[in-house]
């Protein structure tokens, strides 16, 4: 099968188009005939081997569409033949072999490319803004970093529970962000943390951070006493609010019942996904090379087969 592999860890120059066997799915797993890839920034760090050791060749890539190839023994609810998606690692290649846990029949209003952009960032903004924040409706959450992959699908979920969402992006993305759902948008080269208690004078409930830095510091200035603040970027920050605040850092982990409930939220139109460009696998360095330079919209996705 054709993949996009590295044989030690370094720049894009790293990335090569090389052949390597067809995976084995064990009995947990499924084996998937890719369709499209999503590139993320995680990518990149995983290259340059900020996330751990690797065995080489290393197939990048950790989101993906497809069809289902092969179904492992031991399981029972996928079938051969499912259209689906996942995050797993080894997604830049014809096929992957990923546990089941991990994958989950697609959106079916989504295209294959479409539903590849989805599952990190997806599963990202799920798991912060339901289960770890806790939004809920008539609360006001802030999104700091709103525009980026995982900011505008925090922005889809919170609108959706009822919650009234606030979010900091330069100004050429309000009127996007608006139309996802943002109540108000904040310009964070500017004072966003006065526009914020403006908006909000007792203070948001939350602040999903998605920036880090000296945006997650100055958050808590923006949240009223007793509320949350989490962060999927400020690892081993050590703040203390004070105030009752509470707070924490979390990585997200892909699961089938987020990717099941984010494929519902989907094909009830309360979700949509934004592809700024479709490339060819062939061109993976240059995907990454746009997704490292920051300020793109949409998702980078690679098409596969």
């Amino acid at each position: 099968m054709r993949a996009i592999a590295i044989e030690g860890f370094g720049g894009r120059d790293r990335l090569k188009l090389v052949d390597l066997p067809v995976p084995e799915p064990g009995p947990d797993d499924v084996l998937v005939r890719v369709r499209a890839a999503g590139v993320g920034p995680w990518d990149a760090k995983t290259r340059e081997g900020l996330f751990g050791k690797r065995s080489f060749p290393y197939v990048l890539g950790f989101e993906a569409s497809g069809i289902l190839e092969n179904v492992g023994a031991n399981v029972a609810d996928l079938r051969e033949g499912d259209e689906v998606y996942l995050s797993s690692g080894g997604c830049y290649a014809e096929y992957v072999a990923a546990p089941a846990e991990k994958v989950a029949r697609k959106p079916a209003s989504l295209s294959f490319e479409e539903a590849a952009g989805v599952p990190v960032a997806g599963s990202t903004a799920y798991q912060g803004i339901v289960e770890e924040i806790g939004l809920k409706e008539g609360e006001t959450g802030l999104i700091a970093g709103a525009a980026g992959g995982v900011g505008t699908m925090a922005v889809q979920i919170a609108a959706s529970l009822g919650a009234r969402v606030l979010g900091t992006a330069s100004p050429r993305n309000h009127d996007y962000l608006r139309s996802l759902g943002a109540a108000e948008v904040i310009d964070y080269q500017g004072d966003w943390v006065a526009a914020a208690r403006t908006i909000a004078p007792g203070g948001v409930d939350a602040v999903f951070d998605c920036v880090g830095g000296g945006t997650f510091r100055r958050s808590f200035e923006t949240v009223r006493d007793g509320g949350r603040v989490v962060t999927i970027v400020a690892f081993g920050e050590e703040v203390e609010p004070g105030r009752g605040i509470t707070h924490h850092a979390f990585s997200a982990q892909a699961e089938r019942r987020k990717l099941q409930k984010l494929s519902e939220m989907f094909d009830a139109g309360k979700l949509r996904v934004e592809i700024e460009d479709i490339l060819p696998l062939e061109e993976a360095a240059k995907a990454q090379e746009r997704v490292e330079a920051g300020h793109t919209r949409g998702k980078i996705v690679l098409r596969v087969g």
